[in-house]
């Protein structure tokens, strides 16, 4: 069975967006999806990126353009205010999850209580992610201190450190990023080239 491997952030809109279509490229090819959870923030600060939201010529027409994908995909979308937001400690909790099997689900769920509910972190400091974080918890039938509690554990610090440093080692320098064996994808835009790869 082919894999797809897909790096991504909670706080990245083209992550949400691409997320349920490479999902159903996957069904229908028959390919495996393995979410790879990293944090975009220090992506970009290893390699001397710029989040595109901060150009000033660029930003405006971003957020637009994530419109437009949405309408295009019939996706809701709420864009999220402040943006961008935290999700160090949640992306930590993601690993949590992947290690506990469970990681779909919860990604699932915080892609639509940030992107579609208006339920994203409300500023960038540690505790701004903590309501969010529960809710998400709730959603998944996870009991939500025990996830919190989880997610600032040493283990789930380094899994993500790691994770990232492993997705910075094969190349990536931005969310989404989309892997079918050692072809490399970048952006919601990519997703045509991800169709046709797994075609073969």
């Amino acid at each position: 069975m082919e894999r797809v491997e897909f790096y991504f952030d909670l706080v990245s809109p083209y992550s949400y967006l691409a997320h349920t279509q490479v999902s159903r490229i996957c069904r229908e090819a028959g390919a495996e999806l393995v979410l790879r959870p990293m944090l975009l923030g220090a992506v970009h600060k290893e390699i001397g990126l710029q989040a595109p939201i901060w150009v000033p010529n660029k930003g405006p027409y971003q957020v637009r353009d994530i419109h437009r994908w949405a309408e295009h995909y019939g996706m809701p979308m709420r864009f999220p205010e402040p943006f961008p937001f935290r999700t160090l400690k949640t992306m930590r909790a993601a690993m949590v999850r992947a290690e506990e099997g469970d990681l779909e689900t919860f990604v699932r769920e915080a892609f639509v209580l940030y992107w579609e509910e208006g339920g994203a972190p409300k500023g960038m400091k540690e505790a701004d992610e903590d309501g969010p974080l529960k809710e998400v918890a709730t959603r998944i039938g996870t009991e939500p201190e025990e996830l919190l509690e989880k997610a600032t554990s040493d283990e789930a610090k380094a899994a993500l450190k790691n994770a990232t440093a492993e997705a910075v080692e094969r190349g990536v320098f931005g969310a989404p990023t989309i892997f079918v064996g050692d072809e490399m994808f970048w952006g919601n835009d990519r997703l045509h080239f991800v169709e046709a790869a797994l075609k073969g």
